[in-house]
C-alpha cells in the first residue's frame, strides 16, 4: 500500500490537494503540524480495499461491506461462493497478506514519526469541501489569549524600558557626582582656606552640606581674618531673627509653646509670664495649659501663676480651649502650655490640629543639646501644619551651636529667644544673631572628638 504526504500553509490548502489527487474517498491516515505548515499523511480508498479484502477472502469469514465504501461498491459486493474460494491461488493469499503486513508496518512507523499529534491508522471519511465553521466560544476565547498575551508583552517591554531608563539616571547621577567630587578637589587645592573654612563648619557642629555650601561662595585672595569675618557676615544674615521691638510680649495674641518633652515648654511659659506682668500688669495675662499628662505638670505652672497673681486654666478638649479664648479676648497676651510629645507620635497631629482650630501660633522650643539630626527630623514633623518661630533653650548646657543653627537656618524659623538655665524670668533673653554666631565659631573641641588632618582630607573627598 502507498502512502501519499501532503503539505500545505493551512489544513484547508492541504484537504484541497489531497481531494484533488486522490478523490474525495481518500483515507486519511495522520495530520501533523510542522515549521513548513499543515502535514496530511492519506492514502486512496483503492489501496485500502487491497489490503483488506483478501484478508476477508482467505479467513472465510464474510461480512457486509463497511460503511465506508461507496454506494455502487455496496451493491456490486456478492458473497463468493465455495467453489470460487477453493479456486483462489495461494499465491494470491500471500501477497494480500503481505500487503497487510507492510502496511501496518508503514502505518506504525508514520505514527511513530508523528508522535502524538499522528492519529491510530483508520478508515477516515475526508471532509467535505464546505467551509470550515468557527465556534464563537472558542473564537473568543482566542481572541482574549491573543489579546492577554499582547497585554503582557507589553507590560514586560515597559517594565524593561523603565529598568533601562533607570540604570541610564542611576550612572547619569555617577557620573554627575564624580565630576562634583572632582570639582571639588580641584577648588581645595587651589585654595586651602575652603579646606580649612570646611573642617571649622564641621568641627562647629555645621553638617557637611552646610559647610560645603558656605565654602564653594568664598571668595579667593581672603586672608584668615578676613575669611574669619566673611562666614561670620554669611552667617548672621542667614539667620532669622524676631527683632526685640516685635518679640512676643511686645506683639501680643495666642500664642502656644510646643515641642517634645523635657524641653522646658513650662519654665519658658513662665518666664514669658513674667516679663509680661511685669511690663503690663497681670490683668493683661491668660495662662492655660492642655498637660494633663505628666504628674503635677499642671501644678507647676499653678505656682507661677499664683506667684505672678495670674489664674491658670486648663483645656483637655478643641472645645474647651474655644470657650478660654473667647472669655480671655481681652488679654494682651495668653500663653498656651501644651503637654510634650515625642515628634513620631500620632497626637502632634491632633493637638497641631486643635491649636489651628483655635488660632494660635505654635512656637517650637528646640533644645540646643540635641543632635542636629533629632532636631531637624523634630522640626519637620511639627512643621507640617506651619510654625510661628522658634525659642532655642539649654544653651547653658551645649557644647556646640552650629547643628542647632544649621537647622534654624535650613528650616527658616524665626527665633524669638534664647534660654540660658532655669531661672524666672532672668535666664531668657531676646536672640542675637552676632552673639549666637560668635559663640558657634569659637567652639574648639577635644582632642578626643577631632579629627586629624589625613582623616578631614579623607571626609572631605566623601562629601
Amino acid at each position: 500500500m502507498k502512502l501519499k504526504k501532503f503539505i500545505a500553509p493551512t489544513t484547508r490548502e492541504a484537504l484541497q490537494k489531497l481531494r484533488s489527487e486522490l478523490g474525495d474517498d481518500a483515507i486519511i491516515l495522520s495530520t501533523k503540524q510542522t515549521a513548513a505548515g499543515t502535514e496530511v499523511l492519506a492514502a486512496s480508498s483503492e489501496e485500502i480495499d487491497s489490503v483488506t479484502s483478501p484478508s476477508q477472502a482467505a479467513t472465510g469469514k464474510l461480512q457486509d461491506a463497511p460503511p465506508s465504501w461507496r454506494k455502487e461498491d455496496r451493491a456490486a459486493f456478492q458473497k463468493p461462493s465455495a467453489p470460487a474460494l477453493a479456486q483462489a491461488p495461494v499465491n494470491r493469499v500471500a501477497e494480500a497478506r503481505r500487503d497487510a503486513v507492510a502496511a501496518q508496518l508503514e502505518a506504525q512507523r508514520a505514527m511513530t514519526q508523528y508522535g502524538d499529534q499522528s492519529e491510530p491508522f483508520a478508515p477516515v471519511r475526508l471532509p467535505s469541501a464546505a467551509p470550515e465553521r468557527v465556534n464563537p466560544v472558542q473564537e473568543e476565547m482566542l481572541n482574549s489569549v491573543g489579546q492577554h498575551r499582547a497585554r503582557a508583552a507589553s507590560e514586560t517591554m515597559m517594565a524593561e524600558q523603565a529598568e533601562v531608563l533607570a540604570e541610564i539616571k542611576q550612572m547619569r547621577q555617577l557620573l554627575k557626582d564624580q565630576m562634583n567630587m572632582l570639582q571639588w578637589r580641584d577648588s581645595l587645592e587651589k585654595n586651602p582656606q575652603r579646606a580649612e573654612l570646611w573642617n571649622h563648619l564641621t568641627q562647629s557642629g555645621f553638617s557637611p552640606l552646610f559647610a560645603r555650601t558656605v565654602v564653594d561662595k568664598l571668595p579667593d585672595g581672603y586672608s584668615d581674618t578676613q575669611v574669619h569675618d566673611w562666614v561670620s557676615t554669611v552667617l548672621m544674615r542667614n539667620l532669622p531673627v524676631t527683632p526685640a521691638s516685635n518679640d512676643i510680649v511686645e506683639q501680643g495674641g495666642l500664642y502656644a509653646l510646643v515641642g517634645p518633652t523635657g524641653v522646658g515648654k513650662t519654665t519658658t511659659t513662665a518666664k514669658l509670664a513674667a516679663r509680661c506682668v511685669v511690663k503690663y500688669g497681670a490683668d493683661s495675662l491668660g495662662l492655660i495649659t492642655t498637660d494633663s499628662y505628666r504628674v503635677g505638670a499642671q501644678d507647676q505652672l499653678r505656682i507661677y501663676g499664683k506667684i505672678l497673681g495670674v489664674q491658670v486654666y486648663t483645656a483637655q478638649t478643641n472645645e474647651d480651649l474655644q470657650q478660654l479664648r473667647n472669655s480671655m479676648q481681652r488679654k494682651r497676651l495668653i500663653l498656651i502650655d501644651t503637654v510634650g510629645m515625642g515628634q513620631r507620635d500620632r497626637r502632634v497631629g491632633e493637638q497641631s490640629q486643635m491649636l489651628i482650630d483655635s488660632h494660635a501660633k505654635r512656637v517650637i522650643l528646640l533644645n540646643a543639646t540635641s543632635q542636629p539630626e533629632t532636631l531637624d527630623d523634630v522640626v519637620r514633623h511639627y512643621k507640617n501644619r506651619g510654625l510661628d518661630g522658634a525659642i532655642l533653650t539649654k544653651l547653658d548646657e551645649a557644647i556646640k551651636l552650629g547643628g542647632v543653627l544649621d537647622v534654624v537656618m535650613r528650616h527658616k524659623l524665626n527665633l524669638h529667644y534664647i534660654a540660658t538655665g532655669q531661672r524666672v524670668p532672668e535666664d531668657l533673653f531676646a536672640a542675637d544673631p552676632k552673639v549666637l554666631v560668635h559663640r558657634a565659631l569659637k567652639v574648639k573641641p577635644t582632642q578626643a572628638f577631632q579629627a586629624s588632618d589625613e582623616e578631614m582630607k579623607w571626609k572631605m573627598t566623601q562629601v
